[in-house]
């Protein structure tokens, strides 16, 4: 009896093996579109709290050689060689707004390597020695109203 009412069921076409997968799916899609609906609530609330501007370098940065900017619409940072390493400087900010200058280093994978805080040297701040293996350094100017992000390849 049992097995026919498995046909029955299956002859109706109310739960197939197709359609048992077509449910899962449409159950794990509903809950990944819930879920980076709150992330993005989330992180709108992070970003009216501490808002960000993110810089993007110019295409033939090497900031070792010669200096090189990130810019985005009215500021820009700038990465480049000193007597004994590298410096940053910025334009567009008020340099009495900015609070600190932090720098990450990151590997080739993206991986954090370390982080610093810049030295302040008139209206620039030294970058400190970094890990031999650093390919990008972040460079977050932080303001009194917002933060300056921009991302050098070494």
């Amino acid at each position: 009896m049992a097995h026919r009412v498995s046909l029955a069921f299956a002859g109706c076409g109310l739960m197939t093996r197709q359609a048992s997968y077509w449910i899962f799916f449409v159950i794990v899609a509903v809950g990944l579109a819930l879920s980076w609906g709150q992330i993005g609530r989330k992180t709108h609330r992070v970003f009216e709290a501490e808002p960000f501007v993110f810089l993007k370098a110019e295409s033939s940065c090497r900031p070792g050689a010669l200096p090189c900017a990130a810019v985005a619409g009215d500021r820009a940072v700038l990465l480049g060689p000193v007597p004994g390493g590298l410096a940053v400087r910025q334009t567009g900010l008020e340099t009495a707004d900015i609070t600190r200058v932090e720098l990450v280093a990151l590997s080739a994978d993206g991986g954090e390597l370390g982080s610093y805080l810049a030295a302040s040297r008139g209206d620039a701040w030294l970058v400190p020695r970094l890990p031999s293996n650093t390919k990008v350094l972040r460079v977050r100017v932080i303001g009194n109203r917002d933060t300056s992000v921009a991302d050098f390849p070494l």
